[in-house]
């Protein structure tokens, strides 16, 4: 009975023993990950607009009938929106030209994002159709920075950051048309995303 109760014993011990090595084996195989932090969003402000439009510059016989303003855009904000202006060219060699500032007064650093520039529309105001070509053919329609630079897609315009464009009509023919020509399509959009 005394090797009966030994060997109980013994296997008793073994068996503790064994939970014991296992439950150190588990715990020198386990890990614990932890991720503390805290976030905070500070106030942004996105404010891109224009201001400084400046009065026409005209050459030759070229007048502007109607000056441009800065207005509300179609997004309800100020300054976003130059409109309804009216020249007219009478000869080649008359142009056009108003220049303005693009300002970015936010936080947030913009980039332009879409550039449409209008595809000039002649229309004569009689069924002359050689008269539409000899206009759209030698009109030139524009906008550049007005250091000469091109205005493309993907341009910077950071915070705090002024850019002054220049949009300039021009008719460069060497013919007159026989009648008076309407220009329309003149728009452009110009969309500014965050960089």
């Amino acid at each position: 009975m005394e090797k009966e109760r030994k060997t109980k014993t013994l296997a008793t011990v073994a068996l503790i023993v064994a939970v014991l090595g296992l439950t150190v084996a588990f715990a020198a195989m386990s890990t614990t990950l932890t991720i503390n932090g805290t976030a905070e969003v500070n106030t942004a402000s996105w404010d891109i607009h224009f201001e400084n439009l400046a009065s026409a510059v005209t050459t030759g016989d070229a007048s502007e009938t109607q000056a441009p303003t800065i207005q509300v855009g179609a997004d309800s904000k100020p300054n976003t929106k130059i409109g309804d202006f009216e020249v007219q060219l009478t000869k080649p060699g008359d142009s056009v030209t108003y220049t303005f500032d693009v300002k970015n007064t936010g936080t947030i650093d913009a980039t332009l994002g879409t550039l449409t520039i209008g595809t000039p529309v002649c229309t004569s105001n009689t069924s002359v159709d050689e008269d539409e070509t000899i206009v759209c053919d030698n009109l030139t329609y524009e906008l550049t920075y007005t250091d000469g630079g091109k205005v493309n897609q993907g341009d910077a315009l950071n915070r705090g950051e002024t850019k002054n464009l220049t949009l300039k009509l021009s008719f460069d023919g060497d013919q007159l048309p026989s009648d008076d020509v309407s220009i329309s399509g003149l728009d452009v959009t110009m969309i500014y995303n965050q960089k």
